[in-house]
């Protein structure tokens, strides 16, 4: 269902006629006035339970007068949904399909379309009130709060069958459980690209192939260890802003996931709900934290490629990086064949450095975005159109949570190095062996105790 409302501008009083298509979610907007240039913003809001709708702008206000509708009017359409038409000339006396019908061209079929939209939609829908409880426990977990972070983890995850861990009785037993609900029940995947978690899994296979390269992960634990709860704090507050953004990008996350974007006129098309000082703040950030953890995936690159963590590609050390004066060239130090390495294309250094020194802007009318970089007396412009910079900050995203899962990776590896035992892989084993009686009366018992099984479980099974 769309919706029309008809403003005057605040300055110059031109009549613009704003279309919604009403769906899930609040509609921001942003648009420049077609005559004067004078930014109109505002939000359109949606009471789902009352079936209200509430619009708030700035610099226009609401036109109730009659409209002629022969009259032509310029038009800005607006989904949080879907992309829309840019700002155009419409005749109000043609019928026009609204987003939903047609956004159904990006994609190879209507089906395609549609389950594309909702599955994108998962993360805004789910994520909130499972971060805010999953948040707690990794702020117990980083402050060593082990007496309470156990009995409260253990009553999470009893309500999902598909975590393996139930009984949490150890520091690997609560990494295991955190990072699954992580995953899995805040729809982040959903955010991600198709098979993501495939991908995640051929990862864990890289760092545990053999001994060698366990021993060798081993050593380069001992120097990356200390930093892992500061990074993931970090982490975390990238992913608050990613979730505050996130509406704004989903037309964008559903081509991207079915690899339709590439389908997209630009010229024509565009997110017309897009905040672009939040959408900037994000990627400037996610750009910090992403070179600043970089090293983690050249450290992984060095071991599985030349056997040693400090033995970089070109015959560099990774001593070196210590000493570089701009982090853009750890990206020097990355073969994009080497098996850790993630696409490294979002990390754009002149639009980092325009946005760092306030030299980024953006016309609402076309969308396209004008970043100027101006280094030692060069002026180099990067210009795009804004859901093309809204990729780029998915990219950033994913990028994120790719290094996060590094770093779960490297932490099961340290723990396991230390002799914890997840809890489900013990009862496994302990059901196995009762199984085949392999469990001799002066073995030790499979159940993890320590005692002999004659002293242990099989004397239990006899009372």
């Amino acid at each position: 269902m769309t919706h029309n409302y008809f403003l005057n501008c605040r300055e110059c009083e031109t009549i613009i006629n704003i279309r919604v298509q009403i769906g899930f979610y609040d509609v921001p907007f942003n648009i420049h006035c077609p005559n004067c240039q004078t930014h109109i913003h505002g939000k359109l809001l949606i009471d789902q339970e009352e079936v209200g709708l509430k619009l708030e702008v700035q610099n226009a206000s609401e036109n109730h007068n009659e409209i002629d509708s022969t009259d032509n009017l310029y038009c800005a359409e607006l989904s949080a949904e879907f992309l829309t038409n840019k700002m155009y000339f419409r005749d109000l006396g043609n019928n026009e399909l609204p987003p939903y019908l047609n956004n159904m061209q990006f994609f190879s079929d209507d089906l395609k379309a549609i389950d594309a939209t909702q599955s994108a939609m998962v993360f805004a829908q789910h994520f909130d009130n499972r971060w805010k409880k999953i948040k707690v426990l990794y702020e117990l977990s980083w402050n060593n709060q082990v007496s309470l972070l156990y009995p409260k983890l253990e009553k999470e995850i009893s309500g999902f069958d598909f975590i393996p861990i139930k009984k949490v009785n150890n520091d690997l037993d609560a990494n295991i459980a955190m990072h699954q609900m992580m995953l899995t029940t805040t729809g982040i995947t959903k955010a991600l690209e198709s098979k993501t978690l495939d991908k995640y899994i051929e990862i864990s296979k890289h760092i545990t192939r053999s001994k060698e390269i366990i021993e060798k992960v081993q050593d380069y634990i001992c120097d990356i260890s200390p930093k892992y709860n500061e990074i993931e704090k970090k982490a975390f507050k990238l992913i608050d802003s990613f979730s505050n953004i996130y509406e704004q990008l989903i037309p964008v996350v559903a081509l991207r996931n079915t690899e339709c974007l590439d389908n997209v006129d630009r010229k024509k098309y565009g997110i017309m709900t897009t905040n672009f000082e939040e959408l900037t703040a994000f990627y400037a950030m996610s750009y910090e934290w992403i070179l600043d953890n970089i090293d983690i995936v050249i450290a992984l690159n060095n071991i599985v490629s030349r056997n040693d963590y400090s033995s970089c590609i070109n015959n560099k050390s990774y001593d070196s990086i210590l000493t570089i004066g701009s982090k853009y060239k750890k990206l020097d130090y990355i073969d994009d064949s080497e098996s850790f390495s993630p696409p490294t294309s979002s990390l754009k250094n002149r639009i980092r450095n325009a946005i760092q020194h306030i030299d980024a802007e953006v016309d609402y009318m076309s969308q396209k975005v004008v970043f100027t970089d101006n280094y030692r007396g060069n002026t180099n412009e990067v210009t795009m159109y804004l859901i093309d910079f809204a990729d780029l900050c998915i990219e950033n995203f994913s990028i994120i949570i790719y290094i996060l899962e590094l770093i779960y990776n490297l932490k099961k590896i340290d723990y396991l190095s230390i002799g914890l035992i997840p809890s489900h892989m013990l009862i496994n084993q302990y059901q196995a062996q009762r199984s085949y009686n392999k469990a001799g009366r002066n073995d030790l018992c499979p159940c993890g105790s320590g005692k002999k099984y004659k002293k242990c479980c099989l004397q239990n099974e006899k009372h």
